[in-house]
């Protein structure tokens, strides 16, 4: 399968990664993109990005945007109806609806775009904690304890602290608690109870203290093989993350013993298999006293895919695409086989520690291994994502170490 005059169009919060990767594979792309960042302009044919389509900031609808993607995507496809593939990246986790709106406009407007993603009952069943946990538990798996809110909230005396309240939808760690006490309990539900709030969307889970990671797995609905697995970083404060459960970044790959590498692959193709996953898709654990606690499926192209591209020197997103094709699985498979991992790969996500004056913004953009560069035309908002450091190396020391003095130097520029 050549990629020459393969059309693509990527959509999600932060595509850029994914728009970067499939250019560089030769394929046209199209992108609906959140921020509309400025390396991503080069690698688009056409894009739509909705802080400027809706003229509104991050903090206005970094909760709901998912709202406003199907529009931009079908808007998109209108303007370009020959697009060959539909790739779906974060940010429509768990909006089936929506994305049941953009499959029967598809279908209903007899566009010829092929759907690389999972289908919606696959999605359904992988953001279905108790379904998945069921299933773990049946092939004799630990999972941390798990309940409805609306099952235990006249029981709030009776709860085991530390717990984690979470959202059973989002991802990123946006929507993510760790519960300390009673009164602790008290504000964070007075908090939420001030926007919009259903007890039946909320869980309640045993907070597993231990090693964040996630596993990355390629597979075509049958079988699954692994890409990478990897160090996650959570909350980091260096980094200045908003939220305590939010995601920083990654260190790739991970540095296991070959017990827990081996349990995380096997829980992973397991799962894979079971729910019948699709391209590539990733799994949250973490890990306690050498156990891998599964946290959470996301069955689509993670965060981590860049790091992991980099680590690895393999394009995936070309090798995701071809996954939807019986007849390149041979190929893939020879592919993943052959790779030598012989770099480690470390992804940062910099959020602002304060307001950042757009005088600044060029200084960040123009260092050496800064990626999402924001536009220098308005100020940056404290907590919003400033840009991405990728940073390569022999070791893992020196791709972690080498990451942070780019933090170091933005921090000298910010002051």
């Amino acid at each position: 399968m050549s990629n020459k005059e393969e059309f693509v169009l990527v959509a999600g919060f932060n595509t850029r990664p994914l728009v970067y990767s499939l250019y560089r594979a030769g394929y046209e792309v199209y992108a609906v993109d959140f921020f509309g960042d400025l390396d991503l302009y080069p690698y688009v044919a056409d894009c739509l990005v909705l802080t400027k389509k809706i003229n509104a900031n991050y903090d206005v609808i970094k909760g709901n945007y998912s709202e406003y993607l199907p529009d931009l995507i079908l808007e998109l496809l209108e303007n370009h109806p020959y697009i060959n593939y539909l790739v779906i990246g974060s940010g429509l986790d768990d909006a089936i609806n929506e994305r049941e709106r953009i499959l029967k406009e598809i279908h209903r407007k007899k566009y010829k775009i092929f759907n690389l993603n999972n289908s919606l009952d696959v999605i359904r069943k992988s953001r279905n904690i108790e379904y998945v946990f069921n299933f773990m538990q049946y092939l004799g798996y630990k999972n941390p304890f798990t309940t409805s809110f609306d099952d235990t909230k006249l029981k709030i005396d009776e709860l085991n602290y530390p717990f984690v309240f979470k959202k059973k939808s989002g991802s990123g760690g946006i929507n993510v608690f760790k519960i300390t006490d009673r009164d602790h309990f008290q504000f964070v539900l007075d908090l939420i109870k001030s926007k919009e709030f259903n007890p039946k969307e909320w869980i309640i889970q045993e907070y597993i203290e231990g090693n964040p990671v996630s596993c990355t797995i390629i597979s075509n609905g049958k079988e699954g093989l692994i890409v990478s697995i990897n160090q996650q970083l959570i909350g980091d404060k260096y980094l200045n993350a908003p939220q305590e459960f939010m995601y920083c970044g990654n260190v790739v790959p991970a540095r296991l013993t070959e017990e827990e590498r081996n349990l995380i692959i096997e829980i992973s193709l397991k799962l894979t298999s079971e729910l019948g996953l699709r391209g590539i898709n990733g799994f949250d654990f973490v890990l306690k006293n050498h156990y891998p606690y599964l946290m959470e499926i996301n069955p689509r192209i993670p965060g981590s895919i860049r790091a992991s591209e980099e680590a690895l020197n393999l394009n995936l997103l070309n090798l995701h695409i071809k996954s939807f094709f019986e007849v390149e699985w041979e190929f893939i498979k020879r592919t993943l086989k052959s790779v030598k991992q012989e770099r480690y790969t470390t992804k940062l996500i910099f959020f602002a520690p304060k307001e950042i004056e757009k005088s600044l913004i060029s200084k960040i953009n123009d260092l050496e291994h800064v990626h999402d560069k924001s536009e220098p035309n308005k100020n940056i908002s404290k907590y919003e994502p400033v840009c991405t450091i990728l940073f390569s190396a022999d070791t893992i020391s020196d791709s972690y170490l080498g990451s942070l003095r780019i933090v170091d130097k933005i921090r000298k520029i910010i002051g």
